[in-house]
């Protein structure tokens, strides 16, 4: 027993000085270049807010912070990339919500459970997304428009270049007792430019890709999905103006690494990631991509996770819609 006893107090000086050096590293971060990986192409929204905060941070930590692209499987592939890698703070992921929020609902096996394999550390922002039709669509509002669709059931088909656009028209049927046909797309260009061509009728995508379309006449926007009305098209009615008040689900950005990361680089982190996100030339680019700001506490991050993989599983489950 003694023996037992003299082997554990022998062990604990050890674990001491494993944690001070640990201690030690995460004062002395960042030591070498970043890495934030972007589970989607280059060129995309989630891509763009990536780019923009990697230059943020880079001027601020004094460190190089490079993007990856780990593109494919609706974002599984980068995130498990930042899941599978080391806490240390040199591999981040900045995602949106749906690898997040709405791939662990559909998927029979998830690849990761999103409230313990990462380590929240800010909130970025909201992508704000708006309904369009086709012009030929006799439809100029909202009301018109589900008015058209109920008096021609199983004849109007709406397109989807991503989840958020899939699951808020899901809902919006469901809702409103819609009979509609669902047309998935990867991606929002080839969605839209089916829509001018005619062979879709409607759409929920983001702003910042429909509106110029929209500028140029070559599609009609009915409303906005956003907390308030967007200071570009004021006249546009908000989709909680048009009888949807309650649609949950949100497109969202944020910055995240792998779970069990030091709660003080976690902290400068998030330090960096808020002031970056008050810089004017920030806010200016992402505003520019139809992105409100939103910075936030780590907790802050976690608890919008939570809210939105709720959101996102009950419209999923009653639409019942699957991946596999």
């Amino acid at each position: 027993m003694k023996n037992v006893i003299f082997k554990i107090l022998s062990f604990v000086p050890v674990l001491a000085m494993g944690f001070a050096a640990f201690q030690a590293l995460a004062s002395e971060y960042p030591s070498k270049p970043i890495r934030i990986v972007a589970p989607f192409p280059a060129g995309v929204t989630t891509d763009v807010v990536a780019r923009t905060m990697a230059n943020a941070l880079s001027t601020r930590l004094g460190k190089p912070v490079i993007v990856d692209n780990k593109a494919g499987a609706d974002g599984v592939i980068g995130v498990m990339d930042v899941v599978r890698a080391e806490p240390d703070g040199y591999t981040l992921l900045v995602v949106t919500n749906g690898p997040l929020s709405a791939v662990p609902h559909l998927k029979k096996n998830p690849p990761y459970d999103v409230m313990k394999d990462l380590t929240p550390i800010s909130d970025i922002g909201r992508a704000t997304f708006a309904v369009y039709v086709n012009p030929n669509v006799p439809a100029k509002t909202m009301a018109e428009f589900l008015a058209y669709v109920k008096a021609n059931p199983g004849k109007v088909n709406y397109a989807s270049g991503n989840l958020t656009g899939q699951l808020s028209f899901a809902y919006m049927t469901m809702a409103a007792g819609l009979d509609m046909t669902h047309v998935a797309y990867k991606g929002e260009t080839k969605a839209l430019n089916d829509m001018m061509g005619g062979h879709v009728e409607a759409i929920v995508a983001t702003l910042g890709t429909g509106l110029p379309m929209v500028e140029a006449g070559k599609l009609r926007i009915l409303a906005v999905i956003a907390g308030e009305r967007n200071a570009e098209i004021p006249d546009v009615p908000l989709i909680s103006e048009v009888g949807f008040p309650d649609l949950p689900i949100q497109s969202w950005f944020g910055m995240f690494g792998p779970a069990g990361m030091p709660a003080e680089v976690v902290a400068k982190l998030n330090g960096a990631v808020t002031d970056a996100l008050q810089d004017s030339a920030v806010i200016k680019r992402l505003t520019a991509m139809r992105t409100e700001v939103s910075p936030s506490t780590p907790e802050g991050l976690a608890t919008v996770l939570q809210a939105q993989l709720d959101a996102h599983g009950k419209v999923i489950r009653d639409a019942g819609i699957s991946l596999e």
